[in-house]
């Protein structure tokens, strides 16, 4: 647990002072207006997601993930560009935005599968990183749900009992850790939000571990399953109602939680303790 305690200091400190910065010298960072349809502010947020690079790129890079943290980075960048140009009131052409999420999620797969001996297996594992990656970039949608869910999945691996002598154990506890410095600034009262960049970096994360612990032990992969059952619900409901799957809605867990009256603070913990409960009565059977 020191590389997740560490993690979360380092990433705490990064965005506090990346905040600060952004506030108080020069404003870098994309904000999120206050629209209809978008998350419930009244002034415009900073998306500072972008400052979980340093140390979830360390942390991959410390482990020799090389390709994989090329694949982060590239996802964080395309996040980063639709970020900003939401910001102007347009994003990024959703060709482009394909475009780059796929190059990020093949590398990931490449990463975990040798193309070259089992190709087919290689693009289910990217397709998988591509599925993972978008869903948990679709529950940034109320505060702290996808840094808690995510920081939920990675600690989840991270203590799984087949990992426990496998080098992939402390760096997912890093990286849940890193997911957990960036919470503190983003839940229960926001000051920053993940924007896509943050969540594209924490998915394309998430599914590099998911998928690398799938090699050792299938059952690993109970840990995501929240975020894939919410992106599994929600576009099939937007493909019933010709609605296409990449708009946003309203229709997500998330919301209908709230709708049946649960308070906004407490959606994030929700998910968490969900993701946590999934994998651990799948560990107990």
């Amino acid at each position: 647990m020191i590389a997740a305690l560490w993690a979360l200091l380092g990433t705490a400190a990064a965005v506090g002072l990346g905040d600060l910065v952004n506030r108080r010298v020069v404003g870098w960072l994309p904000d999120d207006p206050p629209r209809p349809g978008r998350k419930q502010h009244q002034r415009p947020m900073p998306l500072a997601g972008v400052l979980l690079l340093p140390t979830l790129l360390t942390l991959l890079l410390l482990d020799e993930a090389l390709v994989p943290a090329l694949a982060v980075a590239i996802q964080a960048a395309v996040g980063f560009v639709d970020d900003r140009r939401k910001e102007r009131g347009d994003g990024l052409d959703w060709r482009w935005k394909a475009l780059g999420l796929g190059v990020g999620c093949a590398l990931l797969g490449a990463s975990v599968v040798d193309p070259i001996a089992r190709p087919a297996a290689a693009l289910l594992a990217a397709a998988f990183a591509f599925v993972l990656t978008n869903a948990v970039n679709f529950l940034d949608n109320t505060d702290g749900v996808a840094a808690a869910l995510t920081a939920a999945m990675l600690l989840c691996l991270g203590c799984d009992p087949a990992l426990a002598a496998h080098h992939l154990a402390p760096v997912a506890l890093g990286l849940g850790g890193a997911a957990l410095g960036f919470l503190a600034w983003n839940w229960p009262t926001p000051r920053v939000f993940l924007g896509d960049a943050g969540a594209y970096a924490l998915g394309a994360t998430t599914s590099w571990v998911a998928l690398s612990a799938a090699r050792v032990d299938s059952g690993s992969m109970w840990s995501v399953a929240v975020p894939l059952a919410d992106f599994a619900q929600v576009v099939t409901a937007r493909v019933v109602l010709a609605v296409p799957p990449w708009v946003g809605d309203r229709r997500h867990l998330t919301h209908i939680a709230q709708n049946l009256g649960l308070p906004r603070r407490a959606v994030a913990p929700l998910f968490a303790t969900l993701a946590v409960g999934v994998w651990a009565a799948a560990r107990l059977r």
